[in-house]
């Protein structure tokens, strides 16, 4: 008997329903009571952003929606029709199959490299470490068939570039998928419809991505790893694979499991293709033009950068497409300015091939904000008053661990041996990590009342920078050098922030 496991009917999606409970449900499910589900929530942040993409060519392909007032009507709906999608279903079931003969899920026919472990799945050559699974090549795992559906679509997103199989004796190597490097943006409302709904972009759109008559999901592809590195259209881009990837079952039925895989490298997309699930930047060296997009950075949280995730400066700075989207809706009159919307960054960091870590953060996104210049200027203006107090409190820690480790002496310190010292004290990470809530709290006021809201800011800005100063002064001691460098970092702490929020 053939195994089968049909991602269409079997449930493998996990949910939060309405009403908090755990539940799986399959694509047909997902969509069918998006309306009453809340979140989708799998096992790691990535494997849950990983269905967005599928979820979402699915609706593209069945809804378009090919403008604004076709994608009001969907909205007023308020859920999906599920009668046009049957009958997307029906036409494209077997597509839809793990482990059809065929033309399995999202997978290649064939392959010419021999099973490994699922270790190798989402990462190659094992490079996940201990951190996020005690699997190795000696002691693998078997998972459900759900499982392997969702690690199969983290995959085909988030793989990252590293050393490949040897094919016809010659060595060939991973190229990072769509989704490895950066933070991926998407929007979220109150349910599973909502979060669908605010990320369905128009359809054809040339600013989203230019569309060619070939564009389609990969799975209604007979062949979808073609050779080509540029996508056909969204379509393409939103179910594209760098790898060939092909699931081993073992058993039928209820005892149906994977726990082996064959991964390959396949295509290769150029660089040039911008996602529009990033933020991009502009960047220009010796006359050559390039685009950055933004990072996970565990030196600096991603809330510094929230000002330019809200609006396009020319070819300068690229926000989100979902952002700007946001925004149209907003000036269309589909959404209220008290409509609750929040932005969801996921993704991960990586050293070369070996992630460091997943993550999710959600962001408040007040409709409010969006295309209101003086808003978005208070914003700016914010971050770079607490930039420049970082600035006086790190002059004012190399004060104070000046006369710690001069010891009354004439002549300055090793400036490696200042550092290392106020390295030690933490005092910025300190200052900055007592800035991220005060920082949302700002944002809460700012649409409510912005002349308040930069007031009360701007003491948050005090009570951080003199609080991670104190508590360097804490760490130095009761020495009298301690003391004294105490008392002039402070006063000269004192006296640069009077002088930089005193408007």
């Amino acid at each position: 008997m053939t195994p089968s496991f049909n991602l269409v009917d079997e449930s493998w999606i996990p949910c939060i329903s309405a009403d908090g409970g755990f539940e799986e449900v399959s694509l047909r499910g997902l969509l069918a009571r998006a309306h009453e589900l809340r979140e989708i929530s799998c096992e790691s942040a990535t494997r849950s952003a990983a269905i967005l993409p599928l979820t979402l060519a699915l609706l593209h392909r069945v809804f378009g929606p090919a403008g604004m007032k076709a994608w009001g009507a969907l909205w007023q709906a308020g859920e999906f029709d599920m009668n046009r999608l049957d009958v997307y279903f029906e036409q494209c079931r077997e597509r839809f199959d793990l482990f059809h003969p065929e033309y399995p899920f999202f997978q290649a026919r064939e392959n010419r490299v021999e099973a490994k472990p699922l270790i190798h799945l989402v990462h190659p050559m094992g490079n996940t470490g201990t951190l996020f699974t005690h699997e190795n090549d000696d002691r693998g795992t078997s998972v459900s068939a759900a499982e392997a559906a969702r690690r199969l679509l983290a995959a085909r997103l988030f793989r990252t570039a590293g050393l490949g199989p040897s094919i016809n004796r010659r060595r060939i190597s991973f190229k990072d998928n769509t989704y490895a490097r950066g933070v991926i943006f998407w929007l979220s409302g109150s349910s599973v419809f909502e979060m669908l709904m605010l990320n369905l972009l128009e359809y054809p759109d040339e600013q989203t991505m230019p569309v060619t008559d070939e564009d389609a999901p990969a799975w209604e592809m007979d062949d979808p790893f073609r050779v080509r590195n540029v996508p056909n259209g969204y379509l393409d881009y939103l179910t594209w694979s760098n790898n060939r990837i092909r699931l081993i079952p073992q058993g039928n039925g209820e005892d149906l499991a994977v726990c082996e895989a064959i991964v390959e490298p396949a295509l290769n997309l150029d660089a040039e293709v911008r996602s529009p699930q990033k933020r991009y930047i502009q960047r220009e060296k010796k006359g050559e033009i390039t685009y950055t997009f933004l990072y996970f950075n565990s030196d600096k949280a991603l809330w510094r950068d929230y000002n330019s995730l809200l609006k396009r400066d020319g070819d300068k700075v690229r926000p989100p497409a979902v952002v700007e989207w946001l925004a149209d809706l907003k000036a269309s009159g589909y959404l209220e300015n008290n409509h609750t919307i929040q932005l969801m960054a996921t993704g991960m960091l990586a050293d070369q091939a070996k992630p460091i870590f997943y993550r999710q953060e959600i962001m408040p996104l007040p409709l409010k904000l969006l295309r209101n210049d003086d808003l978005e200027h208070k914003i700016s203006s914010a971050l770079k008053r607490a930039e420049d107090v970082a600035d006086k409190l790190r002059n004012a820690l190399n004060i104070l661990a000046t006369e710690v480790l001069q010891r009354g002496a004439a002549g300055k310190p090793d400036n490696s041996v200042r550092n290392s010292l106020v390295k030690q004290w933490r005092s910025r990470e300190r200052y900055w990590t007592a800035l991220e809530p005060q920082f949302w709290r700002f944002i809460d006021e700012l649409v409510v009342d912005d002349e308040k809201a930069s007031e009360s800011w701007a003491e948050k800005l005090r009570t951080a920078a003199l609080d991670a100063l104190r508590h360097a002064a804490t760490l130095a001691g009761d020495s009298p050098w301690a003391l004294k460098g105490g008392v002039e970092a402070e006063r000269y702490l004192r006296r640069q922030l009077n002088e930089l929020l005193k408007d």
